[in-house]
């Protein structure tokens, strides 16, 4: 048991990490942006917190792990370039699908759960839904533009799912899933800003 939880916390030291390298490389940017390593280090996480995720029957979690794991390779193919952008109707068809197996994932574990903690449970199907929608949606923004890339509602997403999913974790007063959640907020925020930044900018070029 104790591997497996050293294996979570270096998952989320990876998923930690990811953003502190996205976010540096932001603010020399100017704007919001995403190296290399932050996909490779986004994959690693997904797959070590998954196993977690799965030694914990918390399903709900391991299913947006696994589809999120699928959208970091994506990214990471896009920027070596060894893959061409798919139409925008197979895109979209492919991420209804997504978010379907999202929804059923957190249908399972409501019906699953009969406990009085059903509430939290909803609570971290919202939170897990979002969290994972938001690589869906700059996985299908990705393939529109034909190169990697975050649009602005990526991170509002990010903010509500991550704001669910830390309530959950301390619910669960797991350390793994807290040290996770923790620093997401400010991440998200910063890079909102320099969003907004850089389109303030763009208008007054304009």
């Amino acid at each position: 048991m104790i591997a497996v939880q050293a294996l979570g916390l270096a998952g989320q030291a990876c998923f930690f990490s990811r953003f502190f390298v996205q976010w540096w490389h932001s603010e020399r940017a100017g704007r919001s942006v995403a190296p290399p390593l932050f996909w490779w280090l986004s994959l690693i996480g997904s797959a070590t917190v998954g196993v977690y995720a799965w030694s914990q029957h918390t399903h709900v979690l391991l299913v947006g792990y696994v589809l999120n794991g699928l959208i970091y390779a994506r990214n990471i193919a896009f920027q070596r370039g060894s893959t061409r952008p798919i139409s925008a109707g197979l895109a979209t068809l492919l991420a209804i699908a997504i978010v379907a197996a999202l929804t059923g994932a957190a249908l399972f574990e409501l019906q699953r759960r009969t406990d009085p903690s059903l509430a939290w449970v909803l609570v971290a199907s919202v939170g897990q839904f979002f969290w994972s929608a938001r690589f869906v949606l700059q996985w299908w923004a990705s393939e529109r533009a034909a190169h990697s890339h975050f649009p602005r509602a990526f991170w509002w997403i990010s903010l509500v799912g991550n704001g669910l999913l830390l309530a959950y974790a301390i619910h669960l007063r797991d350390a793994v899933f807290i040290a996770g959640f923790v620093p997401g907020p400010l991440v998200q925020i910063r890079n909102l800003m320099l969003g907004r930044a850089g389109a303030d900018a763009n208008r007054a070029s304009g």
